[in-house]
């Protein structure tokens, strides 16, 4: 009793995947043929008939609708996988030289579909690779457009800071320069009017001298009024001479900046 189910069970299993198909043909053969081999093919074509009718149907499930799929190649992956080939109406005009077959046959419809399934996994699989590798690329051009920009941020900050720097430069070696000639003109003013003191003095000293050796009364008054002037002259050059002679020092500063 065990055995017998175990044998139901296989059976029912065996079939479980598979489709019955149909097929039909009409062979007429000629004087050269024997019957035997016109049989034969009449019933390979009553085979091909049967595997067309099942590629017809298989192409229309939605399983391989998803797929790119050839009539032809359904028919060619089927001519293995049909089994259990059975003759259902066999009629054979010998008047005419005609045969008829009518087949039945069994296909595992499971591995038809398996083929596709297959098929369609793989090509997930190259569509993922090739996003994967679409999204690589992308990845990498953003990479090196964003080094690029950063590489052309480093540059033009670079470049700022030369200018900036040559900018700073030129306008302390200008401002250094100016300085340079202030201290010197503040200089050649202080010299001068320091010179210009110095006369005024030696003037009013000799005036002075002449004053004491005058021998009249109007003489000595013209030399003594006229030394006090040199000598107003000069101590007036002399304090405009401190001017200059501090600004020459303050230029002589500014410059020490640059």
């Amino acid at each position: 009793m065990k055995h017998l189910l175990l044998i139901i069970v296989l059976i029912f299993f065996s079939y479980a995947y598979s489709k019955t198909i149909f097929g039909t043909a009409e062979y007429v053969y000629g004087d050269a043929e024997t019957l035997l081999d016109a049989k034969a093919k009449c019933m390979s074509l009553a085979k091909q008939d049967a595997i067309e009718k099942f590629a017809t149907f298989i192409s229309s499930e939605s399983v391989v609708r998803n797929y790119v799929t050839e009539r032809s190649e359904i028919v060619t992956n089927a001519q293995g996988l049909i089994t259990d080939i059975k003759v259902i109406q066999e009629n054979i005009s010998k008047a005419n030289s005609k045969i008829f077959y009518k087949i039945s046959a069994e296909i595992d419809e499971e591995k038809i579909l398996a083929i596709y399934e297959e098929k369609e996994k793989f090509r997930l699989e190259k569509v993922e690779a090739e996003r994967l590798k679409q999204h690589q690329r992308l990845e990498a051009e953003r990479k090196a457009q964003a080094e690029k920009l950063e590489h052309e941020r480093k540059m033009a900050e670079i470049n700022y800071k030369t200018k900036e720097i040559e900018s700073s430069m030129l306008l302390n070696t200008k401002e250094k320069r100016f300085w340079r000639n202030q201290k010197w003109i503040a200089l050649g003013a202080f010299v001068g009017s320091a010179g210009l003191g110095t006369y005024f003095n030696f003037q009013a000293d000799s005036y002075y001298d002449d004053y004491q050796s005058a021998t009249n009364t109007v003489s000595s008054i013209d030399y003594y009024d006229k030394a006090n002037s040199n000598k107003d002259y000069r101590n007036i050059t002399y304090s405009v001479s401190l001017v200059p002679l501090g600004y020459f020092f303050w230029s002589w500063y500014q410059e020490s900046k640059y």
